[in-house]
């Protein structure tokens, strides 16, 4: 699968209690158009979709764009693994935890495409209902919740924590991660009276276990999404281009044709 180059620079001179040092993160922000949500909401309604399946195909769109595999055909988008951040909030049937609760209550499941897609002939909207058609079957197998619990009882013993982190010597746990929850668990009543906020952006400081590229998407109600970035990537610029590349696909699949082909999307992207 694609590769994303690392530099991970240690915070080093600092003690920790960790076996591994943390790294220094990166941020990078943005926000689209004030017109994405509510389209790309309408396309997404109309083809009986969730917003994460466009957001999850652009996704891997950009990543194969800006990543190109050298050993495999270019041609075709090939399945490669990607982390999805999970609300817990309500899928623990024990938890005493609301919408309305403030705090960190995520788990992760591994989201992987069956097989390769043709670019030439696939239609992203395709790509998009098996997106999420992928990441529905991910979730009714309720693995986040078993995950959830295993990381809990290894992070509050020091021993098992010790093992653990013999698996990941360098601290790099995945490549990339996708979190839109940052639009469902809140209603937008907020954003009402005198207080109206512009944009909300999110972002994640994984310092000891990280991927090397975590984008958060999320919305305040004004129909504008704020994209955010965590990164540990060998550059700036690239990470940068990575960035601007997948807001780009979110806006130009937004507008266009129902029918278009990853091909096409991609096409309509680069002549911008």
């Amino acid at each position: 699968h694609p590769h994303i180059p690392v530099k991970a620079i240690r915070l080093n001179g600092e003690p920790t209690p960790f076996r591994i040092q943390p790294i220094k993160n990166n941020f990078l922000f943005t926000s689209s158009s004030s017109i994405v949500y509510s389209c790309l909401h309408e396309k997404c309604r109309n083809q009986q979709i969730t917003l994460n399946g466009p957001l999850f195909g652009c996704l891997l769109l950009a990543f194969h764009h800006c990543f190109p595999s050298e050993k495999k055909n270019n041609r075709y988008l090939a399945p490669f693994n990607v982390d999805l951040a999970v609300n817990m909030r309500s899928r623990l049937p024990q938890s005493s935890f609301t919408s309305q609760t403030v705090g960190f209550c995520v788990s992760i499941c591994e989201i992987k495409l069956k097989r390769q897609l043709s670019l030439h002939s696939t239609p992203f909207w395709t790509l998009a209902k098996k997106c999420m058609t992928t990441t529905n079957k991910a979730l009714a197998n309720e693995n986040e919740r078993y995950t959830m619990h295993v990381y809990n009882n290894i992070l509050s013993n020091s021993h098992k924590f010790d093992q653990f982190s013999q698996f990941y010597p360098e601290g790099l746990t995945s490549e990339l991660c996708l979190s839109n929850i940052g639009k469902y668990p809140f209603p937008c009543n907020y954003n009402q009276g005198q207080l109206r906020l512009q944009g909300l952006h999110v972002i994640n400081n994984c310092s000891v276990y990280y991927s090397t590229a975590m984008f958060f998407v999320t919305c305040a109600g004004d129909d504008q999404l704020d994209f955010s970035l965590s990164h540990a990537m060998e550059t700036e610029e690239k990470a940068q281009e990575f960035l601007d590349y997948y807001v780009r696909l979110i806006e130009a699949c937004a507008i266009a044709d129902i029918g278009i082909t990853l091909e096409q999307l991609l096409r309509s992207v680069q002549s911008q």
